[in-house]
């Protein structure tokens, strides 16, 4: 005859029917999963989606802004960054760049700003860079940290083959690269009000916001084959808002299209007749994204963004369960279910994102 099982055939470990555990066996286990995941973080297969801040430090705050060509309104929860160059299409020039990255990296650290939009002075939303423009736009010197984090980035980019050894003006492109993956990934929802056309990289501005509302007799262009070149730094945010099909298409050609035909592709979310009725787009938008929990519209961002064109795989998987649990055990998700028991308003709604226009 066979043998039994170890440990008998009427009780399992635990003293109980066999194959059943006890609930303090399944609290054990669970803190092994648990401490077994921190230790070799298996969501790091795929890339952090937090954005690296370490690679600028801006020269203003909002409160002692001196930009004259980004302009900075702020109201109860949103804040208005606007391309003041109407006299050169609002082509991004490195006041510009210093301007927008300046406004970022404030946007970053203002956890009660809760909504942006971004929009340009003018009868054109950007133009896109100017021709005069080297692409080097960080020219002032930066805090001794700042600085080793450049020479850091600067020697990995060499090692990748991303830049020459001897070419220190490739920084500049770069750093470019950097700063379009820091406004893609605000925790704030932002919103671009696109009061005319947009070139080049006024298109890329599109793809790294969250929702754009357009006039719908804007043009969008990505000219940069017309000259030998290709829109590299918001290709990606392109491709990952319309899909590889439509910005194949859109890039290889340099085709000038349609308001129609950008929200047909994606791009566009909502058309209006003119920027006054944008604003009325705005202000609906605000009002439903104040019920929303600032915190966890921030976890719905870096949510998104971090499985964006990744396989389902376990990286994903232990990547979406880690951001959950995070997310679970905030002070936002508790006051929400508490404020829900005793049928109050939530934190986030006593103050309402309020527009300005």
């Amino acid at each position: 005859a066979a043998a039994a099982p170890a440990g008998g055939t009427g009780a399992g470990a635990g003293g109980g029917p066999r194959g059943r555990l006890t609930r303090g066996e399944l609290d054990a286990m669970a803190e092994g999963v648990y401490k077994q995941a921190c230790e070799t973080r298996p969501w790091a297969a795929i890339s952090d989606p937090t954005p690296d801040l370490g690679w600028y430090e801006p020269s203003c705050s909002f409160e002692d802004w001196d930009h004259k060509a980004v302009q900075v309104e702020l109201g109860q929860g949103i804040a208005y960054i606007t391309l003041n160059r109407p006299d050169s299409s609002n082509a991004l020039d490195a006041a510009m760049f210093c301007g927008l990255a300046d406004a970022v990296f404030n946007l970053h650290e203002r956890k009660d700003i809760r909504c942006v939009v971004f929009s340009g002075v003018g009868k054109l939303l950007c133009g896109g860079a100017d021709p005069k423009f080297d692409g080097c736009f960080a020219r002032r010197r930066q805090p001794p940290k700042v600085e080793r984090h450049l020479a850091q980035l600067r020697e990995r980019a060499v090692q990748a083959g991303a830049l020459p050894a001897e070419d220190d003006a490739g920084l500049g492109g770069l750093l470019q690269a950097k700063f379009w993956y820091t406004m893609n990934s605000l925790p704030q929802f932002s919103i671009a009000l696109v009061n005319g056309s947009a070139i080049g990289d006024g298109v890329g501005l599109l793809a790294c916001v969250d929702m754009t509302i357009a006039v719908s007799s804007a043009f969008f262009s990505l000219p940069a084959v017309r000259d030998g070149l290709v829109p590299s730094f918001v290709a990606p945010y392109l491709v990952a808002k319309v899909g590889p099909g439509f910005a194949k298409y859109m890039i290889a050609s340099g085709m000038t299209l349609t308001a129609a035909e950008m929200q047909s592709a994606g791009l566009i979310s909502e058309l209006v007749s003119d920027v006054a009725e944008g604003h009325k787009k705005v202000a609906e938008i605000c009002e439903v994204l104040t019920a929303c929990g600032p915190r966890s519209v921030e976890a719905s961002k870096k949510l998104v963004v971090g499985v964006g064109g990744q396989p389902i795989d376990e990286g994903v998987m232990f990547f979406t369960a880690a951001l959950l649990a995070m997310v679970t055990v905030s002070d936002e998700s508790r006051d929400g279910m508490v404020c829900v028991q005793l049928r109050k308003p939530k934190p986030w709604e006593e103050k309402p994102i309020t527009p300005l226009h």
